[in-house]
């Protein structure tokens, strides 16, 4: 039965629709509830639970943290969390000032090649959003030079390539423990997609585990069974609960459905996220 859909974005971080709309979509596909986790940020929580309680749609309060794992980068999802907990705008200002100065080297690298984008202009036109890759993205799409988001990343905003520029991370035992402090539970987000070897996997799941992680995002977009059943083996094995997210963007990742993913791969019932709840 297709129920919740534990990993969506709004405006506030790199979604195209506003909190609101968000919740009308999940409404619109009789989800029972959705999770906002919009990127480092809970700006847009309140207003998608508000409207959650309009259209009749759980909404869990969540984010979406990035970590620094080695080169890489992997992904932590908080549920359940305080919004106005004490412990969050220390940490999340910190994301946004580091990520605001990355912006900045970003915007003369690309001047550098004739790409001019005005940072204060682009904060206007996505007021409340935290600004990141996915808005340099959607400006060189206007610009021509990019086909969609992502070929923008692929061919100039991923590691590796022209224009990205690392930031400064938090690490995976501090976004677990920020979440935890915050009163909710950390889950490990879409382990495939971090394209790292079977050691570091196992090391991200043990390490994981050491700091708190309740659960791994077992099933996902463009996920087939054989993936599914590794990363529910996997969760099995280190005590993890498996968590279902689609990782919905609205317009800006179109192929992505919000509840069934890309194919109808998702269909996911309330028993994980009560799961979740109940995991010690």
């Amino acid at each position: 039965m297709r129920e919740i859909d534990l990993h969506v974005h709004t405006d506030i971080s790199d979604g195209s629709e506003s909190p609101e709309s968000t919740v009308r979509t999940a409404k619109a596909l009789g989800l029972r509830a959705i999770a906002v986790t919009d990127h480092d940020s809970v700006n847009g929580v309140c207003a998608a639970q508000e409207a959650g309680e309009r259209y009749g749609v759980e909404v869990v309060s969540g984010i979406e943290l990035t970590c620094g794992w080695y080169d890489k980068e992997v992904h932590i999802l908080g549920y359940d969390i305080d919004v106005h907990s004490e412990k969050l705008p220390p940490v999340l200002d910190w994301v946004i000032d580091e990520r605001n100065s990355r912006n900045r080297r970003m915007v003369r690298r690309l001047a550098e090649d004739g790409i001019m984008i005005d940072l204060d202009e682009l904060q206007a036109r996505h007021p409340g959003s935290t600004i990141g890759r996915p808005h340099f993205a959607l400006c060189l799409m206007e610009a021509g030079i990019a086909e969609s988001v992502t070929d923008a990343f692929r061919r100039f905003l991923d590691p590796g390539q022209k224009y990205y520029i690392r930031r400064k991370f938090m690490s995976l035992e501090d976004a677990v423990s920020l979440i935890i402090s915050a009163g909710g539970k950390a889950v490990i987000a879409h382990p495939r997609q971090y394209r790292i070897s079977a050691e570091s996997l196992t090391e991200l799941m043990e390490r994981g585990k050491a700091a708190g992680v309740s659960g791994l995002e077992c099933f996902y977009s463009g996920y087939g069974p054989e993936d599914t059943s590794k990363y529910l083996a996997m969760a099995s094995l280190y005590g993890f609960c498996p968590t279902a997210g689609s990782d919905w963007h609205g317009r800006h990742k179109p192929h992505i459905s919000m509840g069934s993913g890309i194919d109808g791969e998702l269909c996911a019932s309330y028993e994980l996220l009560e799961n979740l709840r109940a995991h010690k």
